[in-house]
């Protein structure tokens, strides 16, 4: 879950969480809080050169870690912990396993979760971060592995670990098609399993809780429905003022975020004959079809740009099943396309939106703005965060918020 300001410490972070009601139960806040997300970042260089700064690494968004890898935004972690406390809250002796241990972050609160009792498995196919997430546990929590609480081992996580199993909690950070049948097997009585799972039609990312062999669908609010019960009841969160996952470590921004943005639009195009608006990051698409709402009636066109494949398709097929006409009439257009380069064939445009955060605008968009036209973008602030500014007439900060950083194609 996002917020609109800044994190400025470990703790700031973990009290945001629970702030906004991700982090409920005391271990899971204890766990997050003495487990330095900044040191599990520190080593990481970022696309200019430079490193993930203290304040950027407190902030509610991925970062990339290398190897087409990611580090999921702290929302992420902390409903996969409070997860992982329904399962083993009862457990004399919980054993955990977490596959996909990336920088090792997860891991490890999760090791402080069971540090008096319990043990962790992580588990990572790539050798880089396997040695990547060793040596950031060693560094920050040292002692979890000194003591045996965690270890972490260089192995196909779809095979499980049936030497240490059974498992009580099984964490899976990278999406399937089914649940793998060895790490069904492996689960305890009673023990559970969290991964995403891709659905056989196509865009969309299920996350999915099994319980012994129940699945209880967690869908993003996309598909209008969330499941965050333990007993599997689906409850409606998409009119919440909050951002969702979309998968592919991406999110829906929270609804107050596409006022803002769709308030900007209405000024910049007011005057405009026939405006032409360029959605950079499309997403799920709905902002798109906000924006084609926005200008249709003044016969304006909205070109989305989207990178992830999947995510460009599911973004077409959610506004074919809710706004089909925009598409028929050609007032919304989606493209599957590194929107860094924009869509020159289709410039100039009167407005373009980017979700996601650079260092500086790029000079390909800043080219195809039409004179008077305006660039809305998040700009990392150097201090920490994003400062979400628009160029070309004026640059104004409105306020420090969190997006999704941008990853290159």
């Amino acid at each position: 879950m996002f917020w609109p300001s800044n994190s400025s410490s470990n703790e700031d972070l973990v009290k945001n969480l629970k702030r906004t009601g991700v982090v409920r139960s005391d271990a899971v806040f204890n766990a997050m809080a003495k487990t330095d997300r900044a040191k599990y970042l520190a080593q990481i260089e970022t696309p200019d050169g430079g490193h993930v700064g203290e304040l950027a690494a407190y902030q509610d968004v991925p970062h990339p870690i290398g190897y087409l890898q990611t580090i999921s935004a702290p929302h992420m972690h902390g409903h996969a912990m409070e997860l992982a406390y329904a399962a083993i809250k009862d457990v004399r002796h919980p054993r955990i396993l977490d596959v996909g241990a990336g920088s090792g972050y997860l891991t490890a609160c999760l090791g402080r979760m069971v540090e008096d009792n319990g043990h962790v498995f992580g588990l990572e196919i790539v050798p880089g971060l396997v040695q990547f997430a060793k040596k950031n546990i060693q560094t920050a929590d040292g002692d979890l592995i000194d003591r045996g609480v965690v270890s972490v081992r260089c192995h196909n996580g779809w095979d499980g670990l049936p030497n240490e199993a059974p498992f009580h909690y099984i964490h899976v950070g990278a999406a399937a098609e089914a649940p793998p049948q060895a790490l069904l097997d492996q689960l305890a009585d009673g023990g559970r399993m969290v991964l995403p799972l891709d659905e056989a039609r196509g865009g969309q990312v299920k996350h999915a809780l099994l319980s012994g062999d129940r699945p209880v669908a967690w869908v993003p609010p996309t598909v209008a429905k969330l499941s965050t019960s333990n007993d599997g009841a689906v409850q409606d969160e998409a009119y919440q003022d909050s951002p969702c996952p979309i998968g592919f470590n991406q999110t829906i921004s929270a609804p107050h975020m596409h006022a803002h943005i769709l308030e900007l639009a209405q000024v910049t195009c007011a005057d405009v004959l026939k405006p032409r608006v360029l959605d950079v990051g499309a997403g799920s698409g709905y902002l798109t079809a906000a924006l084609a709402r926005l200008v249709e009636q003044d016969g304006g066109r909205v070109f989305g740009l989207e990178l992830l494949p999947a995510l460009a398709q599911s973004a077409r097929k959610n506004v074919l099943n809710a706004a089909p006409d925009l598409i028929e009439t050609g007032v919304l257009s989606l493209h599957c396309y590194n929107g860094w380069y924009g869509l020159p064939t289709e410039a100039p445009f009167h407005f373009i939106f980017v979700g996601a955060a650079v260092s500086s605008p790029p000079q390909a968009l800043l080219d195809q703005l039409a004179d008077g036209g305006q660039l809305v973008i998040p700009v990392d602030d150097p201090r920490g965060g994003q400062a979400l500014k628009w160029r070309r007439v004026s640059i104004i900060d409105t306020g420090c918020v969190t997006l999704v950083p941008h990853y290159e194609a």
